[in-house]
């Protein structure tokens, strides 16, 4: 059975491209939200600005392992320049500082291995 992870944009201007293990997924746009079904698994998760002049994401691709019939809400903001990955408590996924392993959902694990 599949599982979905649900984007939303919290940009007024700016689009952003979802990577999952290197494939692009699905674009969500400004203010807007799309929700993507996915495999139980692991999965790299990376956002790339689509309309932006390489706005880099703010580490290395978030790690997402996924258990059956699960969802988990991700939001994504440019703060500070960077791309950063929010999930519903706004804890940035992708900070530059500390190590974020953990559960963002029952059945979601987050792994950020800082760059």
């Amino acid at each position: 059975m599949a599982s979905k992870i649900i984007f939303s944009n919290l940009s007024r201007s700016d689009d952003y491209t979802i990577l999952l293990n290197g494939q692009e997924r699905g674009t969500v746009l400004p203010l807007k939200t799309i929700m993507i079904d996915v495999e139980p698994g692991k999965y790299e998760l990376y956002i790339k600005g689509s309309n932006e002049e390489g706005l880099p994401s703010m580490c290395k691709p978030i790690q997402v392992k996924m258990a059956d019939c699960k969802t988990v809400h991700l939001k994504i903001s440019a703060r500070d320049f960077a791309i950063g990955i929010y999930d519903e408590k706004e804890t940035q996924l992708n900070a530059k500082h500390g190590f974020l392993c953990g559960y963002v959902a029952d059945g979601v694990h987050i792994d950020n291995p800082i760059a």
